[in-house]
């Protein structure tokens, strides 16, 4: 099955899976612990021993991959930190390839060396996504606070040339506005597959400043412009865009997205949650079965109140969908300011069209 077909099949998987809320897709975060220090990231843990302690056991995850598997599971994201820190990386990936589970890898890139190419060669992931942090050298350094451009850039091409779906997901901040378009050129030039982001997603799960390294609404639509013009010229709206926000006041509740209808992320020291720019319920994974921090997983998407100015909204369909970004909290029933001046003005500069 090719990357296009597979994609179409797993969404009507998906589809089929919402009518019975049966939990197919799962992230699982492997580890908190990381090889680069990237400020804006919510899992944000150098590497240590007193970390590498507080983490599932091998037989743990495996037994938590057993009930999610047991529960509908077909398909999988390992994720981190950086997942191919944890030692036993390969045998948990095996747990679940043997199980014929369809697994996608999230990594930095930097420690996917020959060994692990050959490794994913030889046991197919569906996806893997490196996030790539700069350009170059320097402008890595300036997000992550290591080197790691060629070792990263170096992955992409040797696992694209050994027959894996490789895609490059460039996520921007305010350390990485400047590298930005760099980085998409980069992509593009050399025949990447890649996922650029509008924003840093504001749900957070630590306490460290993050006004620091949001973008503010004017520096996103730059960044906007500038990725718009790498496929051609503009064509800005010729009259005023239309106001945001409908007439409805009542706010409705439960997602749209599939968080809590199909998907879940269980955390790194076993807690069930949404998903991870949203850390609602908690249930942990070490106290109840899988099942039963499914089930509180998706009650507590329902009580989720989603933006009643946002029905019969002008911009609905187009501004951002993940409710971490759109939303003004989760329970307020009203939608972010910021968002809706963005989406306005992405119109207007003829970034992004309405519907007709």
């Amino acid at each position: 099955m090719n990357e296009i077909a597979f994609k179409k099949w797993k969404e009507q998987m998906i589809s089929v899976a919402k009518n019975t809320k049966t939990p197919i897709c799962a992230t699982f975060e492997l580890t908190p612990r990381c090889n680069l220090d990237c400020k804006m990231c919510y899992v944000h843990n150098q590497d240590s021993n007193a970390l590498r302690d507080r983490e599932l056991s091998t037989e743990t995850w495996k037994r938590i991959f057993d009930e999610a598997y047991d529960c509908g599971l077909m398909f999988a994201t390992l994720t981190g930190g950086e997942c191919l820190l944890r030692h036993d990386f390969k045998e948990l990936y095996l747990h679940l390839w043997k199980k014929r589970v369809y697994i996608t890898v999230f990594s930095n890139g930097v420690m996917l060396n020959d060994d692990y190419v050959e490794f994913f060669r030889t046991h197919k992931p569906s996806k893997v996504q490196i996030s790539l942090y700069g350009s170059n050298e320097e402008g890595y350094v300036n997000v992550t606070g290591h080197r790691g451009f060629e070792k990263a850039v170096s992955a992409i091409r040797n696992l694209m040339a050994a027959g894996i779906t490789v895609q490059v997901a460039v996520t921007p901040s305010s350390y990485m506005k400047d590298d930005y378009i760099s980085i998409l050129r980069l992509c593009k030039e050399n025949g990447f597959a890649y996922k650029p982001g509008e924003y840093t997603l504001i749900e957070n799960r630590d306490d460290r400043e993050k006004s620091d390294h949001y973008l503010t609404v004017d520096e996103i639509l730059s960044m906007a412009t500038e990725k718009a013009l790498l496929s051609g010229p503009l064509t800005p709206l010729d009259c005023a865009p239309p106001p945001c926000g409908g007439a409805c006041t009542e706010a409705p509740k439960g997602l749209a997205c599939n968080a809590g209808k199909v998907s879940a992320v269980v955390s790194w020291d076993g807690r069930m949650c949404l998903c991870t720019a949203l850390p609602v319920s908690k249930a942990s994974v070490l106290e109840v079965s899988y099942a039963e921090a499914w089930e509180e997983t998706k009650a507590a998407a329902q009580e989720i109140l989603l933006a009643a100015e946002c029905v019969g909204c002008a911009y609905d369909k187009i501004c951002p969908k993940c409710p971490a970004m759109r939303l003004d909290g989760l329970y307020t029933g009203h939608c972010n300011p910021m968002v809706c001046e963005m989406t306005q003005k992405m119109v207007a500069a003829g970034i992004k069209k309405l519907p007709q």
